[in-house]
């Protein structure tokens, strides 16, 4: 038997002080003015509590409490974030993922996901968007995140097509990933098929592009060596800006299959959204029938890019250190940025 104090002692109670949740999630109830909070864990629980508030550092008001797996509806009234304390290891911040917002329905927080090693990545640090044509309504709330950086990584073309709506109190940089000599025409996809291996082709030149590196670089760097909290975008928010997404989720050690289910999550806030889908309505059959692929996610999309990092680095760390250029202490610095501890 291990003495008081050893090893077996020291394993239990570091156990216990990390995040015991195996999957947690808030959503928007199916009643107006909820909140649907669900939970899981393989501890041992003998409960857990519910706190909500209005802000990821204060959550005071008692809402509920469930078993040590649990689903509960709650009421919104104090506020959307959600702090779920076990009776046993740390307590774990989350919010609702997507905002709800009509004129921007792909923007969200990339956080709540947990890691391989059982951290997860906090929310409320850094949102992925759409182009941020925002309504005075929605601004209304995307200036109450608290973002103090907005990255931008679309074309010269497309900023002027539509500039961004700036957050109150962001600072805005523009950081061109594909950059404006690169042609982007489609006039040579004839077929549905041709425009998936175009798709493919864009995600595997995120990878080996000299303009791409130094964009994301720029990116993770900002990100990493940021204050408030920060939001990128493109112009649909699943391109470039679902590849950001992917190389952060993975150095933050989010499992592949869960980034997969983070990027597909832009066929439900992008293609599905009412502006997509009266577009392509309006469009002869056979026609949409070629254009859609452009506009939805596929997992063969992500995983070309996956197989271009395996190909050409080995790791998506050696991508992010060789590729990228990023340093190790930058890598560092966004783990710890944007990972429970």
């Amino acid at each position: 038997m291990a003495a008081a104090g050893g090893p077996a002692k020291q394993r239990q109670t570091q156990s216990f002080a990390r995040v015991p949740f195996t999957s947690a999630a808030v959503t928007a109830g199916a009643k107006p003015g909820t909140l649907t909070v669900g939970w899981a864990s393989s501890a041992h629980l003998r409960g857990v509590t519910v706190y909500a508030g209005t802000s990821e550092s204060s959550q005071k008001h008692r809402v509920g409490a469930g078993s040590g797996n649990g689903k509960i509806t709650v009421t919104a009234a104090y506020g959307s974030w959600i702090r779920l304390v076990p009776s046993q290891g740390s307590p774990l911040v989350l919010s609702v993922r997507d905002l709800g917002l009509a004129s921007d329905p792909n923007l969200r927080d990339i956080g709540g996901y947990r890691t391989v090693d059982g951290q997860w990545v906090r929310m409320g640090v850094v949102y992925r968007s759409q182009a941020l044509s925002l309504s005075a309504a929605d601004l209304a709330t995307v200036d109450g995140l608290g973002i103090t950086a907005d990255y931008d990584l679309r074309t010269t073309a497309e900023i002027a097509s539509a500039p961004d709506v700036v957050p109150a109190g962001a600072t805005y940089t523009n950081l061109n990933v594909i950059g404006d000599s690169t042609s982007t025409s489609i006039s040579g996809v004839t077929s549905a098929a041709s425009a998936e291996q175009y798709m493919q082709e864009g995600e595997r030149e995120f990878v080996t592009g000299a303009t791409a590196q130094a964009a994301f670089k720029s990116l993770l760097t900002g990100i990493a060596d940021g204050d408030g909290a920060a939001l990128y975008h493109c112009t649909a928010g699943k391109d470039r800006t679902g590849w950001a997404t992917a190389v952060i989720l993975t150095l933050l050690g989010v499992p592949q299959a869960t980034v997969m289910q983070d990027y597909l999550l832009s066929n439900t806030y992008y293609f599905d959204s009412p502006a997509v889908q009266g577009m392509l309505a309006a469009m002869p059959a056979a026609e949409a029938a070629i254009y859609t692929p452009f506009m939805e996610v596929e997992p063969s999309y992500l995983q070309a890019g996956f197989d271009q990092v395996k190909t050409s680095y080995g790791s998506m760390y050696d991508y992010a250190v060789h590729g990228l250029g990023l340093s190790p202490q930058t890598i560092q610095k966004l783990r710890e940025r944007l990972l429970t501890h």
